[in-house]
């Protein structure tokens, strides 16, 4: 993953950015404790009607039981103080998103910033960078949201990332255990 304040490529398995020493404890002292999560889709800034937010959880929870990862969608009003590549990082940790094995992807919609952001889990690394996923979320994403359509955008990227991930399982040989069963 890339350090959302430095741009330098690190681990989520360190405490401190080796290059600029930027920590999750700083974003917790400059932003409220994290909202509380209802789902799979978290619409803060109110943007999706209930029909569209059903559509986009479906989606993201075919991919949990085909590819067991975790797509979430969160939309803010706004990510101030802190840009929203620092929010989306600080969020997906602080939800813990994808369990111990940080197998989630997080896909952040911040209205006033104008910013579609994702933040990979370290297990999906593998299967999906953050360099994909952001030229994933401009070719697929942003022609949608340019056009005001927030719904269809998001869809796009749950799907078009889902499929990737699903993909991956696929090709995945199966564990001894898995053969047994």
């Amino acid at each position: 993953m890339k350090c959302p304040s430095c741009g330098t490529e690190i681990s989520d398995r360190v405490d401190a950015c080796p290059n600029c020493t930027f920590t999750l404890a700083i974003l917790d002292r400059q932003l409220p404790p994290p909202p509380l999560r209802s789902g799979y889709v978290n619409d803060f800034a109110g943007v999706l009607s209930r029909g569209e937010v059903l559509r986009i959880e479906q989606r993201c929870y075919e991919v949990l039981i085909r590819a067991k990862a975790e797509l979430v969608v969160v939309t803010v009003p706004t990510t101030a103080p802190v840009k929203p590549s620092e929010y989306v990082f600080w969020l997906a940790n602080r939800w813990d998103l994808g369990g111990p094995e940080n197998r989630g992807l997080m896909i952040l919609l911040a209205l006033e910033e104008r910013r579609v952001e994702s933040e990979v889990g370290y297990s999906l690394e593998p299967i999906i960078t953050d360099e994909e996923s952001l030229r994933i979320l401009q070719e697929h994403v942003v022609p949608f949201l340019r056009e005001g359509n927030y719904a269809e955008g998001l869809y796009q990227a749950v799907d078009v990332l889902g499929q990737i991930i699903e993909g991956a399982q696929e090709r995945r040989e199966p564990r001894w255990w898995e053969k047994i069963f």
